[in-house]
């Protein structure tokens, strides 16, 4: 244990604190509680309609990812073509270990290719979704990371027969899917009615949180943007260049003199959900909502620590 600029450094164990990814902490759970038990008889869902369309809530986005699979019938030599916003081939296990459970996946096109796969990374959207139409492939999206960001024409979502969201990446909750079903086709023989306890309780904590959207947006956007001030004071620059209909999920840079394996471990042990951008030099942190300045300057005041012990 340090004390170190004003913070501690490798607190003991049960003194660190919680930066994820996700804006839920501890405390939530009882404002949770209080959004299920509070009696509102004249509930609105037209905002949860207006966003999900016609939708399903699972207990997370692997869930969602799986039932959309399993509408199309795939058989062992098939390939789901994966596509990503980044282009970066890294591609999380989440989906790829659905798809395995059904078939082969590829980066790549081929006669063997039955299915587009395309993810919407860390806010960014895929700009080409017009183009892979033109291939006359089924399409799911995947905004698990995007669920906020669209493009020109806010069609981000409604390309595909299905997308895919997952709630905790930018709602306080623990868990928590979206299916979006685009295909009508797909609803012939499937009766979507939410009406498990876990869909009930999600259906009306997510309607609560749509009303926040436009300030969720906003801070997203300006966390983002203190992020870059701070990176750029230590001539590190951000991975991600978002234009204004994209919504940050994650705040990544770019380091070629960093070892970042080894600052994952650290600012891991230190409290903050992290990861490398494996297949590049680039790493991510929280960039949510609930973060605030003292939040981010903590945040990068890590870093600095590292960078000066590892030069």
């Amino acid at each position: 244990m340090i004390y170190w600029n004003g913070q501690i450094i490798n607190p003991e164990n049960f003194r660190v604190p919680t930066y994820n990814i996700s804006p839920f902490s501890t405390h939530q759970l009882s404002f949770l509680n209080d959004i299920l038990h509070f009696e509102n008889k004249n509930d609105d869902f037209e905002a949860l309609n207006r966003k999900f369309g016609i939708h399903e809530f699972t207990l997370n986005g692997k869930s969602a990812i799986a039932i959309a699979l399993s509408f199309y019938n795939l058989k062992f030599n098939d390939e789901v073509y994966i596509i990503t916003a980044t282009g970066n081939k890294y591609v999380s296990s989440c989906v790829t270990g659905e798809i395995e459970k059904k078939c082969r996946w590829s980066r790549e096109l081929s006669e063997h290719t039955k299915l587009i796969f395309v993810i919407h990374e860390f806010g960014m959207v895929y700009p080409n979704m017009e183009g892979l139409l033109e291939l006359k492939l089924p399409i799911i999206e995947d905004r698990a990371m995007s669920m906020f960001s669209t493009n020109e024409v806010d069609k981000i979502g409604k390309y595909g027969d299905f997308a895919i969201y997952s709630l905790p990446k930018f709602f306080p909750l623990q868990y928590g899917g979206i299916l979006r079903y685009n295909n009508k086709n797909f609803l012939n023989n499937q009766i979507i009615n939410n009406s498990k306890p876990f869909q009930i309780d999600l259906k009306k904590i997510t309607n609560f949180f749509l009303s926040q959207e436009k300030d969720i947006i906003q801070k997203r956007k300006e966390n983002y943007k203190y992020f870059e001030k701070l990176f750029n004071d230590l001539n590190i620059s951000s991975r991600l260049k978002l234009n204004d209909k994209e919504i940050p999920s994650v705040f990544m840079f770019s380091s070629e003199n960093l070892n970042l394996p080894k600052l994952k471990i650290f600012m891991q042990e230190n409290g903050v959900e992290c990861s490398v951008f494996y297949g590049e030099n680039s790493f991510f942190l929280p960039v949510h909502q609930n973060l605030n300045q003292f939040d981010m300057n903590y945040i990068v005041n890590l870093i600095k620590y590292f960078i000066i012990e590892n030069k």
